[in-house]
């Protein structure tokens, strides 16, 4: 029997209308927090002092202060909208930056509550893959104890505007590595100093940014101007892909009417010098919005810059937190070591055995953050020696499978900036996976001295009754699907299962 069932069966149906919002343990004190709708009358003293013995007999909490706090949930739109702010700025920081207050509007009537969206067809779409919808919906019930109805309108002329000041800018560890000299050969719009960086320093939402590559993919879009003092107007604006040696990024870029026939002169593969601000993009990739372009050509170049091919980017994508299964959450479900700590979990596979010769040839990674996996990572890196068959036996990964993957020194600095802060865990990790991590990490000045959970460790002084402590034999042990075995996806996200379970609280 849960909380919720007990405490029904206590009171039966004295209460019907309070709700346990959250229980937070901070320091030596934990506070528990119920809800009420501001339409029921206040609690008693008396009914405050019955349900907190309840509370305290249940929690049996040791060395632990009691607080049990009692709120109204008032629905006002005022605190709808800020709520439903912080919630996109927690969860869903591309929405945050993409919808503006006036795109949202909230209707309150006595029984529920209507948030509607103005979207584009690209936004609408981030809503659908993302299950946007049900999640708000959800969340907002929580914090006011009503039905919401979350609905989109769709604006299929709607450009998407980003508002920089909601994102976050921050600069890459590494040195930045430029070009050594660029001939400008004609310039559209302004002079462009001709000193760009290369794609693969740009890991963050960055201003003033001077990129140079070879584009692509390119296409021209008219939209007609909905606000300002150009209502009604026509405006054209160009996508396209830029890349160079490093890496490649999206391109967009707003075009002036003067500048129109410049730009429909540029072909595929055409080397241009590029400048403006990086941002998010609808697709979750940062991209750039131009406001300078220029024709040019590289001279003396230490690093030749190729055409454009299909290259195998690192996959870092948000995921829907996983639902608890407590009415406590998250919170009462594991230990402080999970709630306390960003945890990256990952898995690397390899050419060998040996952690000074051989390489990496996959690695993925889970984020979990207050007990939920929130975000992944995972890519295939091209080694620089033949994948011995024995290992494609085991892993299924052929050489073509990374032909076009990424270079390991890329790959490196990504999952540094993934990890950075948090704490590491892997399964065998201290033997194996964390040698073959610092040693290219050290051959980019990166240090990756984080602190370490090691699964393998943890079931062994767990009380699993099993004789040999490989990631198969304790995952069964556990109730825990493993599926594909010895590939780094599969084998993180199975991990990552294994840290959560083993660090239940109350588990046996």
């Amino acid at each position: 029997m849960n909380f919720e069932q007990e405490f029904n069966k206590k009171f039966g149906d004295r209460f019907p209308n309070l709700y346990l919002k959250n229980v937070v343990v901070s320091g030596d004190s934990c506070t528990v927090t119920f809800l009420y709708p501001s339409t029921d009358k206040t609690l008693t003293d008396a009914e405050k002092e019955e349900i907190s013995k309840f509370v305290e007999e249940k929690l049996a909490l040791i060395g632990l202060k009691l607080k049990v706090k009692f709120m109204k949930a008032y629905v006002e739109e005022k605190l709808i909208r800020k709520e439903l702010a912080n919630i996109l700025e927690d969860k869903f920081k591309l929405l945050n930056t993409y919808i503006h207050d006036e795109d949202i509007k909230v209707e309150i009537t006595n029984i529920d509550c209507t948030i509607t969206f103005d979207v584009s067809s690209r936004l609408a779409q981030f809503f659908a893959e993302n299950k946007v919808a049900s999640y708000l919906a959800k969340l907002l019930k929580d914090n006011f104890l009503m039905n919401f109805n979350i609905n989109l309108n769709v604006l299929t002329d709607k450009i998407d505007e980003v508002d920089l000041d909601n994102v976050k800018v921050k600069t890459p560890s590494y040195k930045t590595q430029r070009y050594d000299v660029l001939v400008i050969k004609d310039v559209i719009g302004k002079d462009i100093p001709p000193k760009p960086e290369y794609i693969s320093n740009i890991q963050y939402p960055k201003s003033a940014v001077i990129l140079a590559g070879y584009i692509s993919d390119l296409e021209r879009k008219d939209f007609v101007i909905k606000k300002g003092t150009r209502v009604g107007q026509q405006k054209a604006y160009y996508r396209f892909n830029l890349t160079d040696r490093k890496g490649r990024m999206e391109c967009i870029y707003f075009c002036p009417k003067k500048n129109e026939r410049d730009m429909d002169t540029l072909e595929e593969n055409m080397f241009l010098l590029l400048h403006g601000d990086v941002k998010l993009g609808l697709n979750g990739k940062l991209t750039l919005y131009v406001d300078k372009l220029a024709l040019a050509s590289e001279t003396e170049q230490k690093e030749e810059i190729q055409a454009p091919t299909e290259a195998r980017e690192v996959e870092i994508e948000r995921l829907g937190a996983l639902e608890q299964d407590s009415m406590f959450g998250a919170v009462e479900k594991y230990n402080h070591k999970i709630m306390d700590n960003n945890i990256v979990v990952f898995d690397v596979e390899t050419t060998g055995l040996n952690p000074e010769t051989d390489q990496i040839i996959e690695l993925s990674a889970v984020k979990i953050e207050k007990g939920n996996i929130v975000e992944k990572f995972s890519t295939f890196v091209k080694p620089t020696i033949e994948i011995p068959y024995e290992v494609t036996e085991l892993t299924h990964i052929t050489n073509e499978m990374v032909e076009d993957a990424p270079d390991i020194e890329d790959v490196i600095r990504q999952f540094y900036d993934f990890s950075k802060d948090c704490v590491l865990c892997g399964h065998n990790i201290i033997n194996f996976d964390i040698k073959f991590i610092r040693r290219f990490g050290s051959l980019q000045n990166l240090n990756f001295d984080n602190n370490i959970i090691d699964t393998m460790n943890e079931a062994r002084v767990s009380r699993l009754k099993i004789s040999r402590f490989n990631l198969g034999t304790v995952t069964k042990a556990l109730g825990i699907e493993l599926k594909g075995a010895h590939r780094a996806w599969n084998d993180a996200f199975a991990t990552a299962q294994v840290l959560l379970k083993l660090n239940e609280i109350g588990r046996k």
